[in-house]
């Protein structure tokens, strides 16, 4: 079985760390996905706000305030995971 010389040796091991950081990484950037900002002003408008006065990020969550097409009030709080709505 032929042996390895230090320099590619060096290289391989080198090769399977970044892979090894690479892999760790994409999980930890799938574990903290969020919506935008953008997500949430979407999501609020298709639960029926037609004009988006204030949106916050809080913790885990969207808040989102505004006004319907018949001019009532409506805030909604948004899970910034996953958009769905909380309440």
């Amino acid at each position: 079985m032929p042996t390895l010389n230090a320099p590619t040796r060096l290289l391989a091991a080198l090769a399977l760390n970044t892979l090894i950081v690479l892999s760790a990484h994409a999980e930890e950037t799938y574990a903290n996905a969020t919506i935008s900002e953008r997500q949430a002003r979407d999501i609020a408008w298709s639960a029926g706000l037609v004009h988006v006065e204030e949106i916050v990020r809080l913790d885990d969550r969207w808040e989102v305030a505004g006004r319907t097409a018949e001019d009532d009030e409506m805030s909604l709080d948004i899970d910034i995971r996953n958009g769905r709505i909380l309440n």
